[in-house]
């Protein structure tokens, strides 16, 4: 449940799991410090390593964070480097740590080295270093709150044969621990008000997680957040008592009481007193970014840290595309996209993607963009518009007659858009089944046709396959008929090399059977790219000069999870760490 706690795995069965398998990734770290009232944010430290869980001492000097299981210091402006706090023989500690209203003590929850469950227990220790004293009697035990008045100390605890997960509070100075919450399932993250009136903390006990307050004694247990597409966790009160700003994890990723590592996240702030949820800041994380309260003295800023993976920034870079139509969970309307792009833009880029393939063009936008703003939205990222589907089939009469004249006016007024987008390849990206020959000439004709239209303009136009283009229809099949019936001047194929396979085609074969005319390749497998085993990506990258491949495009139907951003990273990983991609195809 928390990092770096070892459990006994018979007693925390599957969260103890999740605790194992925090950061278990080269990570890098990045220190940040988010501005209230500017609503901007700042890395001020990048660290080689993970670091987690910053406080901000009460006089304002400090940020305290945890690595390795040791606590340090540094100065809220980065100025200086970590420095080691002395926690005596408790060096287990996790990321629940909590500076007392005074500046004199940190409360801490750790590993007890004399017990061999490894559990996590509670301590406490003088801020200038020492030898902690333990508090609870029983683990798992996990802090986050102390009273203001440094009497109480509130934390999350396992107890009973069930192993219930509760808040729990106990004095200080030692005595008998005190149950506050009894609800099913997953109270967690207590945190006491500046005022010392209030705790908030977060529960499941609605079937999402959702901030919670209550009164110090464990009354009057109230849901302050009702997030209908987020699970939200670790409610932090600014010391002015005015505002909570807490982590939200996308429902789509995690179960509704799991905090993990590596995920796409969000901060939030709300009123003390409750509303709506204000967005600050989209980003990589997760575990370890804000579990305890990081609120400047002065309420107007708060620290937390995003994580890179160390293998996304340093894999050989390599010029990629990604089609959108992979994200469309979250930006596969206007009103998502205009939700969502901008962080959906940034983690593609991080990922190292370097442009996109659009599936969104409608009535002259993209994605209810004009097309020279949907371009620069890319290119805010980092991100070069390469290229775009959309389709417009013949009807059955056009189809009949063989006069596809209408059509094609659809075609002026879309292509115009492209050419305003400063699009390179347009792709037809769907023709239905056929069932003739003839109705595959037809086909052909009307594909020329259009792309005739698009060399006036500068755009190269190609059609995109699927896999029922393999299918015997008479002598031939669609696909071999479109590339026999079409000049390479005026069609480009775009071969989606997973539909290919499942058709029961060759890429290869159709490389060498139709030299230069795949100057686009989709890149797809069952999930993420390289998973199945059904696509010798390989044999395709080492035969891209026989296609005439120019450029590749990555897209994921699904991920092997809910995480699609996730499924895309590793397909990202998968390409650029392969020897046979090479930097550039062009």
């Amino acid at each position: 449940m928390k990092n770096k706690v070892l459990v006994c795995l018979a007693l925390l069965s599957g969260l103890a799991v999740q605790a194992l398998a925090q950061h278990p990734n080269p990570t890098i770290s990045y220190l940040e410090i988010y501005d209230v009232e500017s609503r901007t944010h700042r890395v001020i430290k990048e660290f080689p390593f993970v670091v987690e869980a910053p406080n901000w001492t009460p006089d304002g000097k400090w940020l305290v964070v945890n690595r390795g299981g040791k606590l340090y210091k540094i100065a809220p402006d980065g100025s200086t480097d970590l420095q080691e706090i002395n926690t005596g023989s408790i060096v287990g500690c996790n990321n629940d740590h909590v500076i007392t209203v005074d500046g004199k003590w940190i409360g801490i929850s750790s590993n007890d080295p004399a017990n061999r469950q490894y559990s996590s227990y509670v301590y406490i220790v003088p801020f200038e270093g020492g030898e902690p004293r333990k508090l609870t009697p029983l683990g798992p035990s996990y802090l986050h709150g102390i009273s203001p008045d440094g009497k109480t100390v509130a934390y999350c605890a396992f107890r009973g044969p069930g192993q219930e997960q509760d808040v729990w509070v106990m004095p200080v100075k030692g005595g008998k621990e005190t149950r506050l919450t009894d609800a099913p399932g997953l109270d967690d993250g207590p945190e006491y008000s500046r005022d010392g009136k209030y705790i908030w903390f977060n529960s499941v006990r609605t079937g999402r997680m959702q901030a919670w307050r209550m009164k110090a004694n464990g009354k009057e247990q109230t849901q302050m957040t009702f997030d209908e597409d987020m699970n939200s966790w670790f409610p932090h009160i600014s010391p002015d008592g005015k505002k909570v700003v807490y982590i939200a994890y996308h429902d789509y990723e995690v179960d509704p009481g799991s905090h993990i590592a590596d995920l796409n996240v969000q901060l939030r702030m709300i009123p003390a007193t409750g509303g709506e949820p204000e967005v600050l800041v989209e980003f990589f994380g997760g575990q370890g970014s804000i579990n305890v309260n990081s609120w400047s003295p002065d309420s107007k800023q708060f620290a937390y840290i995003s994580y890179r993976l160390t293998e996304e920034v340093e894999a050989p870079k390599k010029e990629m595309n990604v089609q959108l139509y992979s994200a469309r969970s979250l930006i596969g309307t206007p009103e998502l996209f205009a939700k969502n792009h901008e962080y959906v833009f940034q983690r593609l880029a991080q990922m190292g993607y370097t442009g996109v393939e659009a599936a969104s063009y409608a009535d002259g936008k993209f994605s209810g963009l004009e097309p020279a703003a949907f371009r620069r939205e890319l290119n805010k990222a980092g991100l070069e518009f390469v290229s775009s589907h959309t389709s417009h089939a013949l009807s059955a009469s056009e189809l009949a007659s063989g006069d596809f004249t209408e059509a094609l006016k659809w075609w002026d007024a879309c292509i115009a858009a492209h050419k305003a987008a400063g699009v390179r390849y347009l792709a037809m990206s769907y023709s239905p089944p056929l069932k003739t020959e003839a109705e595959i000439k037809t086909y052909a004709a009307y594909l020329d046709a259009i792309g005739a239209k698009c060399n006036a303009a500068g755009i190269r136009f190609g059609y995109h396959s699927h896999n029922h283009e393999y299918a015997k229809v008479g002598n031939t099949t669609m696909m071999d008929g479109y590339i026999s019936n079409t000049k390479p001047e005026n069609v480009f194929f775009e071969m989606d090399v997973y539909w290919a396979v499942i058709g029961g085609a060759s890429p290869v074969e159709y490389f060498n059977k139709y030299p230069g005319r795949f100057e686009v390749l989709h890149i797809k497998d069952k999930y993420e790219i390289g998973q199945s085993g059904m696509v010798g990506f390989e044999a395709i990258f080492n035969n891209a000069a026989r296609a005439g491949m120019k450029e590749y495009v990555v897209e994921l139907e699904y991920a092997s999870t809910r995480n699609i951003l996730k499924g895309l990273r590793e397909s990202a990983l998968f390409l650029r760490n392969s020897s046979y991609v090479k930097p550039s195809y062009k």
